[in-house]
């Protein structure tokens, strides 16, 4: 559990999660109907950032806007169960998400070219394994892509 600071104790040089302290600022925050003052902050990435003494006791807040938002988004990401890019609960589906019209997670009917086109999203890259006159040639080539990529994958994942 963190203490709160004393806000007349002087933080400069002191660091904070991902902040430095570098000066008091002559910036003020609202608390409430109150305001407290702020410290000028120099956060790991760079940006300068100016927080209560309050916050800078809490290990979620204590770096920039920036910061707090990938922050944010990797918890997020995580409590959705990504690992490395990859939606594991996705990739043990073989269910077509809702707009997908072919039946088949991957497959889809390309209008410009009106052959069949299969792909696979891993790792936050979008792979594309060739577009086919035949719908069935293009399941295949989907199978085939998702045991290349998903299996060696999903087997570390078990372990």
């Amino acid at each position: 559990m963190s203490r709160a600071l004393p806000t007349k104790e002087n933080l400069v040089g002191r660091r904070f999660g991902k902040l430095e302290v570098i000066g008091r600022s002559e910036k003020r925050g609202s608390r409430g109907a109150r305001t407290v003052p702020l410290w000028e902050c120099r956060c790991e990435c760079g940006a300068i950032c100016y927080k209560a003494t309050d916050t800078l006791t809490n290990p979620e807040l204590s770096m920039c806007n920036d910061c707090v938002g990938k922050y944010a988004t990797e918890k997020m990401r995580e409590k959705a169960g990504f690992v490395d890019g990859t939606q594991i609960s996705r990739i043990k589906s073989d269910k077509p998400i809702a707009t997908n019209t072919s039946g088949v997670r991957g497959v889809y009917y390309d209008k410009k070219t009106k052959k069949w086109r299969a792909r696979l999203k891993f790792k936050g890259k979008l792979m594309n394994f060739g577009t086919y006159e035949n719908f069935d040639d293009a399941v295949k080539a989907r199978k085939r892509a998702e045991e290349e990529y998903y299996g060696e994958f999903l087997q570390q994942m078990i372990k």
